[in-house]
Parts: structure tokens; sequence; C-alpha cells
């Protein structure tokens, strides 16, 4: 993860300005959750083609497009499904701003984590979640401007902040962590 995408992941998430909601405080550090949002999508159709040497779907949707699906290594039971199935996939993706005041404050960096749930039963079903979460520090704030340096891993990028009153919360070395969370669930239903 570089630097740019940490900088576009943070400016949507400190651009949202969602009023702060509450504050929870572990020792003499003060996490205060900054904004969150989430976002949906589904799509389903029947199965037209299985490549299982290549991880590859295709599936005919209600509307009668074409949908080729790349199916990631960590999802088993690819074999399981057949020609004709149902497929159905839910994709949420969801992002919560944090930010961390006190002397233990956040450090600089990234770390990524993905767990897969398999279901058990006849047909192939399951869930696969990837979590990133990436930590930089307040370089700068200015008030007059409605602006915010953050400090990435590799680079200070200047934020546009459009609730002022998120502004009263910002100092010069408080951490911001952001965390993104992608879930994606599958299942496969017999026609």
């Amino acid at each position: 993860m570089n630097g740019k995408t940490l900088a576009m992941s943070l400016a949507f998430a400190l651009a949202g300005g969602i009023a702060t909601v509450s504050s929870t405080t572990i020792a003499d550090v003060t996490v205060i959750p900054v904004t969150g949002a989430e976002v949906t999508s589904e799509i389903s159709g029947i199965v037209e083609i299985v490549n299982v040497e290549r991880r590859m779907l295709t599936i005919k949707t209600p509307d009668g497009r074409f949908q080729v699906i790349n199916v990631p290594e960590q999802v088993g039971r690819l074999d399981g499904i057949k020609i004709g199935n149902k497929l159905t996939i839910t994709e949420t993706e969801a992002v919560l701003i944090d930010l961390v005041k006190g002397p233990d404050k956040a450090a600089v960096g990234t770390t990524q984590e993905t767990v897969v749930d398999r279901e058990r039963g006849r047909k192939p079903a399951g869930t696969m979640t990837d979590t990133m979460t990436l930590y930089g520090r307040i370089a700068a704030v200015d008030k007059a401007k409605r602006k915010v340096s953050v400090q990435g891993a590799q680079e200070t990028v200047d934020f546009t902040v459009n609730d002022p009153a998120l502004l009263k919360e910002l100092a010069v070395g408080d951490g911001v962590v952001a965390t993104f969370i992608r879930s994606v669930k599958g299942k496969v239903e017999i026609r």
C-alpha cells in the first residue's frame, strides 16, 4: 500500500465529516470515532461457465448480461459449482475512521488480514473478509482553511475537512486510524 492509497482513503474519510459519536478511553489513550460508511452490493445469476484451472466463473444475470468472476485461491470447493447453479455474491465495503489522542498515539504504517469462513453444506458457500488498517499522524491543522496534513507511511498529504466542528477535536501529533473492511459472501443454489 503506498502513500497515494493512504491519501485517497483518508481524504474520503475525513471529507465525510460525520460528527463524533462517542469516545473510548483506554489507559491514557482516547479513541474518538470520527466517521464511518458502508456500501453493500449484490450480483446474482446462473452459472454458464466454470473454469477450475483459471479459477473463473461466468454467470448470466437476470437482465441478460454476462459477468466474469475471478475466484480467489482462498475460496474452496470451486469444483462443486456446476453449470446451471444459481450463484449469489454479496459484497460489503466499510470504512471506519478513528482519532487517537494521548501519549501512546497511533504509529504510522499499515496492517492487513484476510479471514475465510467456509459454510458446511451440499453446495459451496462462505464469506471472505479482508481488513486493512492504515495508521497516520496529524502533522498540521489549519482551522481557517479547514485543512489537515496527515503523515502517512511514505508521505504527508493535505486534506480539506468538510465539517468545521471536526477540526475542534484535531491536534498536531494525534493519530488517525482508518480501517477498511471488504466482506464478500458467496452462495450457490441448485436450480
